[in-house]
């Protein structure tokens, strides 16, 4: 039977037209195929099945009839093989970080069942009650202080951290009432939802008392006032966190007891907001791969680029939601697999990866539930930009930087975790000397599939991520 074959191994990709018997064994098409596409004997290529609807990458050891196809609609993609040797070695490296002490004068959170939230909730309640009816000069809800002076970065952990510095909302200061009055009305509310064993959003928070709030910033900042007072996460207080995250891939898990297969939803698998729901996971994947731009997941989910390279692909569709970080923080510890990262070169995608890896400033509470450490930063690297690279981004896919980037770009590199990093501090110092940044997609400006076909096979092959 004719077939209509794609070489991707060439930049262009080029396509052939092969006539081929089905009954052959996939090696001696891949021979045959070879010859016909002008690649040394000695190249090591993979071949892969593509129908309307599914990709198959095909087994040396089979024969071609044994995959479906379909008459005048499947093609066979030729494609470079790709060495995950130096991923590979990362597990070797691998530090697990979750069941770490943390340091004296840290101040962590845990994940607790709800009736056991709801007993600490009434158990803070009480003590102010009791402080308000016979100490009321002095009674007060102690909370954490998120401000800058109590928030540092662990060089141990890799994490940035809350310090034990508290500061006292009076209950008779006339500049903390109505904030005592607040997060009263909060562990009101939540006492109920514990309660009654249901969960609630942030939004539906702010609206159960929405006059008393005022306004949605408040009570957001009362809910992480309540969590670090508490001592345990938000899922801990039944809060549900709103996800855009997505997942494709080689990964299933059970979601509240039904089957999921990341690998049979084509545009990928919403995460679930609430990371209790999500058990059993289970992943024949080398990898996982966090993209920051939904357009470039999908590129590559249109692709099989987790098929390609056995992988799990995860998006956040730009700055990471807290059920994204918890899910793939769950995967780092569960897993154990290499996770690398594909953000914007510029001072944002900087910021991004930030937040992924040692985590952020306003919830460095959690970050022992949602930082991941391990997190190696693929691309697009400053370097990748450079003449020399390799990698002939067109200039002008490039974008100058603008004195607001250059500003953040030096801020940056005086933060404690950037010192820390001196392979990102290099790299900040060269997206500065070269005064220009580009997002993922410029690498497509020199071929609509250069990302899923060149650019990453070539950067793993070559364990190019730091």
């Amino acid at each position: 039977m004719k077939l209509q074959v794609r070489n991707s191994t060439v930049l262009p990709g080029t396509d052939h037209v092969a006539e081929i018997d089905p009954e052959m064994s996939v090696s001696a098409i891949e021979r045959q195929l070879k010859e016909l596409a002008e690649i040394p004997k000695s190249k090591k290529i993979v071949l892969f099945l593509r129908t309307r609807k599914k990709w198959y990458r095909l087994d040396p050891n089979k024969k071609l009839i044994d995959y479906p196809l379909e008459a005048g609609k499947s093609k066979i993609d030729i494609k470079r093989y790709v060495s995950t040797q130096a991923i590979k070695e990362l597990i070797l490296k691998f530090k697990e970080l979750s069941d770490t002490d943390f340091p004296y004068g840290v101040i962590g959170v845990d994940e607790l069942p709800a009736p056991e939230t709801k007993r600490i909730l009434v158990e803070k309640a009480q003590e102010f009650i009791f402080d308000a009816l016979y100490n009321p000069h002095s009674a007060s809800f102690r909370i954490p202080s998120r401000s800058k002076d109590n928030i540092s970065y662990d060089d141990e952990l890799q994490m940035v951290l809350l310090g034990r510095q508290m500061i006292e909302r009076q209950f008779r200061s006339l500049s903390s009432v109505k904030s005592v009055a607040q997060m009263s009305t909060l562990m009101r509310i939540l006492y109920e939802v514990l309660d009654r064993e249901i969960h609630t959003t942030k939004r539906d928070l702010f609206y159960m008392a929405v006059n008393e709030f005022e306004a949605q910033s408040t009570s957001d900042a009362l809910i992480e006032d309540l969590g670090a007072m508490l001592q345990v996460t938000r899922s801990s207080m039944n809060i549900w966190a709103t996800s855009k995250g997505v997942v494709i891939g080689r990964l299933s898990f059970t979601e509240r007891g039904d089957y999921i297969d990341c690998r049979a939803i084509g545009s990928g698998k919403s995460i679930a907001p609430n990371i209790d729901d999500i058990d059993n996971l289970e992943s024949d994947a080398e990898f996982v791969l966090v993209v920051e731009k939904d357009a470039v997941f999908n590129r590559l989910a249109e692709d099989h680029f987790y098929d390609y390279v056995p992988s799990i692909l995860v998006t956040a569709k730009g700055q990471p939601d807290m059920a994204t970080r918890e899910f793939l923080r769950k995967i780092n510890d569960e897993l154990q697999l290499p996770i690398l990262a594909i953000m914007d070169a510029d001072v944002y995608g900087f910021e991004i990866m930030r937040v992924y890896t040692v985590g952020s400033k306003a919830l460095s509470f959690e970050a022992r539930t949602l930082a991941v450490p391990n997190i190696k930063w693929l691309g697009l690297l400053p370097t990748d930009l450079m003449e020399d690279s390799g990698f002939g981004i067109p200039k002008s896919a490039f974008i100058k930087m603008s004195q607001s980037d250059v500003k953040k770009a030096r801020r940056l590199l005086d933060e404690e975790f950037v010192l820390k990093r001196p392979k990102w501090r290099e790299q900040l110092q060269v997206l500065l000397d070269l005064g220009i940044k580009a997002e993922i997609q410029a690498l497509n400006a020199r071929d609509p599939q250069f990302i899923t076909n060149h650019y990453l096979p070539e950067k793993i092959e070559r364990g190019d991520f730091i």
